[in-house]
């Protein structure tokens, strides 16, 4: 580490617990340190008798069906949306050191595609002896190459995370094969199981209470997963362990108003499936309840958060996934959901977003903490930025996120530049950095949110400028008038002179037409104008842009940017409005 880096690196790991910096010390010392005795031998325990409880299944990251039988024979896996080499010729595990898509290698190794594979083997006559021969096929090249001991299998193939998420789908995958009562080979089962109590140990011994967040509870949901499958001592350890974390991070991760304190409402939705899974795992009592309750309280702040056409706003990291199948999950365990959407605007206040569902515009603002001072890793520099719909159709968006390496993507994804909001002397609001740091972080104040039936009226600003020169302070005004207007004034204070600039990224199915201070936006439905009206002259323009909606997904769109550079203060206001008619030159 250079010395000039070292502030940045204060700055990052000053807000953290205390506990997690020590504990990420001694795992450092562990890893380097040379081992005084070996591991004591494990004694594989018999499973649960009978059938045990089964949690719905959440989404998919892979290929099902014949397209992922005929991807493996071909030699590829599609994960994520993206297409790697892998497959029937050739099983390559990606271990060791991965500094390119380390999203998708971490993902393979969550083993949902195996789960696919058996689906197939157990369900379809036509492709089921195919499918089981890749499974068998690809189960054994894993348990033979991926053990713990195996060179370079701890980073991505042994972390806590991914341990807890494997154990899921795995004891899923046992469970196809048990009620499908097709027999495997026994020494593969035998194998098999010993891998599965390996791993609950291990991830027993290596919890995340250095990263916490949805890492910690990820944890806890895989520990239940192995207390449900094995019966003995250990077992009953795991599930102790499993509802203790449970019970302290429902308390600390779920902010009185329901949202996850980690602000991506895709993160939001999947610790909703973790609470949910642990509402069913759980035996009977005050734990369960408890979680039932979290998640109760979670799906009514997924219900605020959809765009019209069900996809949650897109803050921070995460796909714009639909919330809805999520929400119908509650039925498990009797909680049913109202999947209308709301109308009307409400200000979570705790999680730091307004919302407004109206006709003709739906409307999500950031106005909150970029993130929980123990782990804002999944934050991106984007501070009073806003999503918003108009007549259901998505026109501002996010820019999203891609992946989780560090490469252009990954800045881009995060930068202030990029999202719907103000950017000063190029600098980001928050001071991101690498791939999930965060030193210097913008704090919203003055937040006030007011609404009615037919309108929406909200201001914030925020300190994340004030390490410059001048200081200076960017304040929003966001309305959403009777008249159907969306009308944003941002308003920069301080001194001196300053190069301010923002803009909006147009969801990819609009189109533009510039004119001299407004742009004229049009899909197949509607004509809008954009009309900037600035305090000094400023610069307009429209410039390529790109989106990422998901995972793995780039599309290409435009940006509408305007950029001022001169003395503050500054003022600029933003009024979007619906015409009848192209605009005439």
């Amino acid at each position: 580490m250079e010395p000039r880096q070292l502030p940045r690196v204060l700055r990052t790991i000053w807000p953290l617990h205390w506990s997690q910096i020590s504990i990420r010390a001694w795992k450092a010392v562990q890893r380097r340190a040379p081992k005084i005795r070996p591991d004591r031998p494990l004694e594989v325990p018999g499973i649960q008798p009978g059938p045990m409880a089964m949690p719905p299944v959440f989404g998919t990251t892979c290929d099902s069906g014949n397209e992922l039988i005929e991807s493996l024979a071909g030699g590829k896996l599609r994960l994520l949306n993206q297409s790697f080499a892998f497959g029937e010729s050739n099983w390559d595990w990606r271990l060791g050191s991965v500094s390119e898509d380390r999203l998708w290698t971490v993902t393979l190794h969550y083993h949902q595609w195996l789960y696919e594979l058996a689906k197939i083997a157990t369900e379809s006559p036509e492709h089921g002896p195919k499918a089981k021969e890749l499974w068998g096929a690809a189960m054994s090249d894993w348990l033979q190459n991926c053990r713990l001991d195996s060179p370079g299998a701890k980073p991505l193939v042994w972390n806590a995370y991914a341990i807890a998420t494997r154990l899921s789908w795995s004891i899923r995958t046992w469970q196809l094969w048990h009620d499908a009562k097709i027999e495997l080979p026994q020494e593969l089962l035998q194998e098999w199981q010993k891998s599965l109590y390996q791993q609950a140990d291990h991830l027993y011994r290596n919890l995340e209470w250095d990263l916490r967040a949805n890492h910690l509870l990820r944890d806890a949901v895989g520990l239940a997963w192995a207390a449900n499958f094995f019966v003995g001592s250990r077992s009953r350890q795991w599930l102790a362990k499993a509802q203790q974390i449970a019970v302290q991070q429902s308390e600390e991760q779920m902010l009185p108003d329901g949202g996850h304190f980690e602000r991506s409402p895709f993160y939001h939705l999947e610790v909703m499936d973790d609470w949910l899974t642990l509402a069913i795992l759980f035996p009977a009592g005050r734990v369960r309840d408890q979680m039932r309750e979290t998640w109760q309280r979670a799906a009514e702040y997924a219900r605020w958060l959809r765009h019209p056409d069900g996809c949650v706003a897109q803050f921070n990291d995460g796909a714009t996934i639909n919330a809805d199948q999520n929400l119908i999950h509650g039925e498990v365990i009797g909680v049913d959901v109202d999947l209308s959407m709301p109308r009307g605007g409400k200000h979570f206040s705790d999680s730091g977003v307004a919302v407004w569902h109206g006709e003709p515009w739906t409307l999500f603002w950031d106005v909150g903490d970029v993130g929980p001072n123990c782990q804002p890793g999944h934050a991106h520099a984007d501070t009073l930025s806003l999503e918003c719909s108009f007549r259901a159709q998505k026109l501002f968006v996010d820019p999203g996120c891609y992946s989780y390496d560090y490469d252009r993507r990954r800045e881009y994804d995060r930068a202030t530049s990029t999202h719907n909001t103000v950017c000063i002397d190029q600098t980001d609001s928050s001071e991101v950095w690498h791939i999930f740091r965060v030193g210097r972080r913008a704090r919203p104040r003055g937040i006030q949110v007011s609404t009615d039936q037919e309108h929406f009226l909200g201001q914030a600003e925020h300190d994340g400028y004030q390490h410059l020169a001048g200081r200076p302070v960017h304040r929003r005004i966001v309305e959403v008038s009777e008249e159907g207007f969306l009308i944003v004034t941002d308003q920069v204070d301080g001194l001196g002179t300053h190069q301010v600039e923002g803009g909006w990224l147009l969801a990819p199915h609009w189109k533009i037409r510039m004119r001299e201070n407004r742009w004229e936006l049009t899909n197949d439905k509607q004509i809008l104008e954009l009309e900037i009206d600035a305090s000094s002259r400023c610069q307009i323009d429209a410039c390529e842009a790109t989106y990422h909606p998901e995972y793995g997904v780039e599309i290409a769109t435009k940006r509408l940017r305007w950029k001022f550079e001169g003395k503050l203060p500054f003022q600029i206001v933003c009024r979007v409005s619906e015409v009848s008619k192209p605009l005439l030159g």
